[in-house]
């Protein structure tokens, strides 16, 4: 190993903590900041998956700040400056990281199972789609998900090397225990369920026309006027999924890979490039935190007009009617 090649290698991994990530922040911070604004008027706030999405939110401003504002910090040496203070930083940080993404995303996958049960015949189903039980459920899965990463105030500590300070877990039992967490709660597991109630709503919505004679489609184009406000929230819905599934699975192949090669003899050009691409791959699981807003401006007329109303509002600009 070369201390020409040790040093290209810390300056890819500063410069990818340090100008990704406050790329991150600047979009997350703007796009968090309107989703929670945008969320809590009056016209979305009896929809139950508008609910999920600003919970949602919430995590992903936990995530952000946690995962890359001190990452930020990290690249100009801003952080603990004791072995106490560090192994309090690592233990919380990790904590909160995994426990805020994780959140995020089984929110989301709470907003499916609304759109499903909204869409189905069973009235019973159906009576679950309400903002109530939307309530009851945020609250149970942020008990349950936290409750799950508690185990990292354990499993996590800090040390210090020659050069940095590092947080680490303290042993293979730990790190297969965050493993299976972070694959069931963060990966494969909530994808499968995201696709999974994502397809039985599409059928559900698809077995219903197919059974409508002409004049209950006339009918039900004049029920669907009134109710276009939860079928624009499902198309959002229905992007963020994709996009979730898509930023989330890169991480979640390095986390199996890693454990599959934990005994293989690496050369050092290797375990470098392996940590780079860990933290790439981290990165891109938190473009989730900041991507929603931008998302929902993009394929959500109703969240469009609410953010034109919100900011003509706010500024004291006189709105046009179209």
């Amino acid at each position: 190993m070369s201390t020409s090649s040790a040093t290209k290698y810390e300056i890819i991994e500063s410069n990818l903590n340090r100008y990704f990530c406050i790329i991150l922040l600047i979009l997350g911070t703007f796009g968090n900041t309107c989703n929670i604004c945008i969320f809590i008027r009056p016209k979305l706030r009896p929809i139950p998956c508008s609910w999920y999405f600003l919970a949602s939110t919430c995590a992903n401003f936990i995530a952000l700040y946690m995962g890359c504002l001190t990452r930020v910090l990290t690249t100009f040496n801003i952080g603990p400056q004791t072995t106490i203070a560090l192994a309090i930083y690592c233990k919380t940080r990790s904590y909160l990281i995994y426990g805020s993404l994780s959140l995020s995303i089984w929110l989301i996958i709470g907003a499916c199972i609304d759109r499903w049960a909204s869409s189905c015949r069973n009235t019973r189903i159906r009576s679950f789609s309400n903002v109530k039980i939307a309530k009851r459920v945020i609250i149970g899965l942020t008990f349950i998900i936290y409750l799950i990463y508690g185990q990292m105030f354990y499993c996590f500590n800090g040390t210090y090397d020659s050069t940095s300070a590092n947080c680490f877990t303290i042993s293979a039992i730990c790190q297969w225990y965050n493993s299976f967490a972070l694959f069931f709660t963060y990966s494969f597991f909530p994808c499968l369920l995201m696709l999974i109630f994502g397809s039985l709503t599409i059928c559900n919505v698809r077995r219903s026309q197919q059974r409508l004679t002409p004049t209950q489609n006339i009918l039900l184009k004049m029920q669907n006027n009134k109710k276009k406000t939860p079928k624009q929230m499902a198309i959002m819905l229905f992007v963020q999924v994709i996009c979730s599934i898509i930023l989330s699975l890169p991480i979640s192949i390095q986390n199996i890979y890693s454990q599959i090669t934990i005994n293989n003899e690496k050369s050092y050009d290797q375990q470098r490039i392996e940590e780079i691409l860990d933290t790439l791959f981290v990165l891109v699981s938190l473009m989730n935190s900041s991507i929603s807003f931008y998302i929902f401006t993009l394929t959500g007329q109703i969240f469009r007009e609410e953010l034109k109303k919100f900011l003509f509002c706010k500024f004291r600009i006189p709105l046009r009617s179209s």
